[in-house]
């Protein structure tokens, strides 16, 4: 009979919900190391969006994982090497493409201007919203990527002070359009060969020489494919490949900036190699790269989101004071820098 009372006793929870946490951060922690030492394909890539995330829920899964053991496990410590391994492959991407700290003092002759970059999500912006965010922070050059039909509407408060653009030809929508204060020359929308027709698949690129009084830099406008398929993920390859090889065959002495919606990572491989073979750095608002797209909701952006807006250079021009400003009805959040010309 007593025998009986403790076999009807309820099990404890604590060892399913040990079983989920292990399974879970073994599961965090292999995807991680395999974005590391597997990089290129889609998995992969998908993981390289989220690697802050997914390091702070290994280390959380991980303690919780100890607390529920009551004991250590070798699994334990092999989970530990793998996120430290990961974290310290997080930073060191990062610093690899960042700009070196720069003492502009040094260089008093340095020509100054402003840039923008905004992914207007095919229309689904708030034109005041965006009104009041150029009156008051000035940019020089604005960069646009999913204008789409928006052109006419962008024209209607921009063209008094921005007097040249690349915009699409009458009566077409366009993916890519620029916006400047200085004058553009040389202004080409280049087309990428090979990859179809798919309206998903952007398949241009803006490039352009723009005058800072007297200084030209050569400016590119790129919006590579999301990532989201197989054949978007191979789109985008073909994308940032063909750009680079471009860039380098222009054999310019000019500064080059390279900026716009990437949709690529910081820590995906292709974002890495692209930096390294052009020879470019960009730079951040904080140690961690604060998201510039977000997924849900704006207010989500840290924790679902984020950074593949970005804004490179050449060694000639210095990135400084970025700024990722307010949400204005897109699902990319504007951002800001302000660039130095070294003489």
């Amino acid at each position: 009979m007593r025998s009986d009372r403790v076999l009807s006793k309820k099990k404890p929870n604590t060892p399913i919900l040990l079983h989920l946490v292990r399974a879970g951060t073994l599961a965090v922690t292999f995807l991680l190391l395999a974005s590391l030492f597997a990089p290129g394909n889609l998995l992969s890539e998908a993981v390289a969006f989220f690697i802050p995330q997914l390091i702070a829920v290994g280390f959380v899964g991980l303690l919780l994982w100890l607390v529920l053991a009551r004991k250590l496990h070798w699994l334990h410590l092999l989970c530990l090497l793998g996120l430290i391994i990961s974290s310290f492959w997080m930073v060191t991407s990062i610093r690899l493409v960042t700009q070196p700290v720069a003492i502009l003092d040094n260089h008093p002759k340095s020509k100054t201007f402003n840039v923008m970059s905004l992914n207007l999500l095919h229309m689904q912006f708030e034109k005041e919203a965006l009104q009041e965010l150029i009156e008051k922070r000035q940019p020089d050059l604005i960069a646009f990527q999913e204008t789409a039909s928006a052109t006419p509407r962008l024209k209607t408060f921009l063209t008094e002070n921005y007097q040249y653009a690349i915009l699409p030809p009458a009566k077409r929508d366009t993916d890519l359009t620029v916006f400047s204060k200085f004058p553009l020359e040389n202004s080409k929308r280049v087309h990428i060969p090979g990859l179809g027709q798919n309206g998903y698949i952007p398949r241009e690129f803006l490039s352009a020489n723009v005058d800072i009084n007297g200084t030209l830099i050569q400016l590119y406008a790129i919006h590579p494919a999301s990532p989201r398929s197989q054949r978007r993920l191979d789109g985008r390859t073909t994308y940032m490949n063909y750009v680079s090889n471009y860039i380098r065959e222009q054999q310019t002495d000019s500064p080059i900036m390279v900026l716009g919606d990437w949709n690529t990572p910081v820590w995906s491989d292709t974002f890495q190699k692209l930096l390294s073979d052009l020879k470019l750095k960009t730079t951040f608002t904080s140690l961690i790269p604060q998201t510039t797209r977000y997924f849900i909701n704006p207010f989500l952006g840290k924790v679902l989101g984020s950074k593949v807006d970005h804004i490179t250079s050449s060694e000639e021009i210095i990135i400084k004071d970025l700024i990722i400003d307010e949400d204005v009805g897109s699902d990319h959040f504007p951002i800001f820098a302000t660039l130095h010309i070294l003489p």
